[in-house]
């Protein structure tokens, strides 16, 4: 048997990173084409300016595969992790309906008569090494649905047995503008074509000034499995959140077996 080493996990870091920079690459062009696709329109004498799209750009067929293969990257990563971690530690790595070897994320704690305990590995790991994986558990935060861990198993599930990751054109982050105006209307997506965007209420002072707010617009994921984070960060940002994690809290905690 080949001797433990974190190369694979490396190289699956870093395929999940070059998708991401593809899939980023492409949204670039989308974002372009949603700025060129607004239309400002004037309400009640002036006193309102309405911003929605003329037509909502098309996004390219393949932009939720190309983010399935990022994110089942970084899956794979962990069960690599925990295959090697269970070779560093004297043990023999299986395969099987009834316990194969792969890396927990755990939304519950695991109980045993009635007392949580540390997460395993088939066919096991020392209990150093279980002491470390509960520190990265989804069930040590408040809302564990919501960890970098969870979200990364539940998108690379719903992609890799269900279905293409829905992704949709919408809005990243607060609206950016200058002066008094007030926003009266948002829409953060998704979107159709002539759908209202924004809509400002502007005072009487400024009705003949330029007035241009900042739009960013980004692809979104349109998944319940994404988490709180889907309504206001990008489906790429979200997909790094997970990346960063792995690579801040993961592997610095099992350097050592290596």
């Amino acid at each position: 048997m080949s001797q433990p080493s974190l190369s694979g996990v490396l190289i699956r870091i870093d395929r999940a990173n070059a998708h991401l920079s593809n899939f980023d690459r492409a949204v670039a062009k989308v974002q372009d084409a949603c700025r060129n696709a607004i239309i400002r329109e004037y309400y009640k004498q002036g006193s309102e300016h309405v911003f929605r799209f003329e037509r909502v750009p098309t996004m390219p067929a393949d932009l939720a595969a190309i983010l399935g293969d990022s994110i089942h990257n970084l899956r794979v990563s962990l069960d690599y992790l925990a295959w090697q971690l269970v070779k560093a530690t004297g043990g023999t790595p299986t395969l099987g309906r009834h316990g194969s070897t792969s890396f927990p994320i755990l939304e519950k704690p695991r109980i045993r008569n009635q007392v949580a305990t540390y997460p395993q590995i088939n066919p096991s790991v020392p209990d150093k090494c279980r002491e470390l994986l509960d520190e990265i558990q989804p069930y040590k935060r408040e809302k564990p649905a919501n960890h970098d861990l969870a979200i990364l198993n539940k998108l690379d599930i719903r992609d890799k047995h269900h279905e293409l990751l829905i992704a949709v054109i919408g809005m990243e982050g607060p609206i950016a503008w200058w002066g008094d105006a007030d926003p009266v209307n948002f829409n953060p997506g998704p979107y159709r074509d002539g759908d209202e965007v924004l809509r400002f209420a502007i005072p009487s002072m400024y009705r003949n000034a330029n007035f241009d707010p900042i739009f960013r617009f980004t692809v979104r994921f349109d998944e319940p499995a994404a988490g709180a984070w889907r309504w206001n960060l990008g489906a790429s940002e979200i997909v790094r959140k997970s990346l960063r994690y792995i690579e801040a809290e993961v592997l610095p905690r099992f350097r050592d077996f290596f």
